[in-house]
């Protein structure tokens, strides 16, 4: 069976507006000086600092300590995953449909850049997790984009049977492009670009696939 491998942030699990509430919510709280967009904006950075590395809790408490200037604490952070997983997400119903849709012909697996465990909690919150036959975290293998990770989650089988799907070329797309796998750019940036096959919505993986 043909495999297709989803980035989970930004792709399927796509927060709605109101995430900025659920991050002030979190920052006053903790009585911090800094903006939604701050907390937002360096944990996502993460992903391109310590790319074949593992997310440790270590790692993410000291990068966003030393990136904001704040004490950022293990118990903070085991706060903001509640936060993080009641965010609402756009479109889950399509995202059910599609899934369920491409479940019947292929093998799901999951790899995102955060913690397996929140992950899957995000997943099983929505009905999603039902679908994939394996989710890997940052935790369990080094965060993308990584060789290493890639070839952990292909092993021993071919990689022309995968396909990458995320919204993010650097980070997502161009390492598995350039070892062989099939990709698709979820383009909900309409990015300009041509090298690519791409997509603006989950739902026309349906007709592509």
């Amino acid at each position: 069976m043909k495999k297709i491998i989803f980035d989970l942030d930004n792709t399927l699990l796509f927060l709605s507006e109101e995430w900025t509430n659920y991050y002030q919510d979190f920052i006053d709280k903790y009585k911090l000086s800094i903006t939604p967009n701050d907390l937002f904006t360096t944990i996502g950075k993460i992903e391109k600092k310590i790319a074949n590395k593992r997310m440790t809790k270590k790692v993410l408490i000291e990068f966003v300590s030393n990136s904001l200037a704040i004490t950022f604490t293990e118990e903070m952070l085991d706060d903001f995953h509640t936060f993080y997983l009641n965010i609402p997400l756009l479109n889950i119903d399509t995202t059910y449909d599609t899934l369920s849709y491409l479940s019947k012909s292929y093998e799901l697996i999951a790899y995102s850049n955060w913690f397996t465990d929140n992950q899957i909690n995000r997943l099983k919150k929505h009905n999603l997790y039902q679908f994939f036959k394996i989710v890997y975290g940052g935790d369990i293998l080094p965060i993308k984009p990584s060789i290493k990770g890639i070839k952990s989650i292909v092993k021993n089988n071919n990689i022309e049977e995968y396909t990458f799907i995320g919204d993010s070329i650097e980070i997502d797309l161009k390492l598995p492009n350039e070892l062989g796998m099939n990709t698709i750019l979820l383009n909900r940036k309409h990015i300009k670009q041509d090298k690519y096959l791409e997509i603006y919505n989950l739902e026309e993986l349906k007709d592509i696939l």
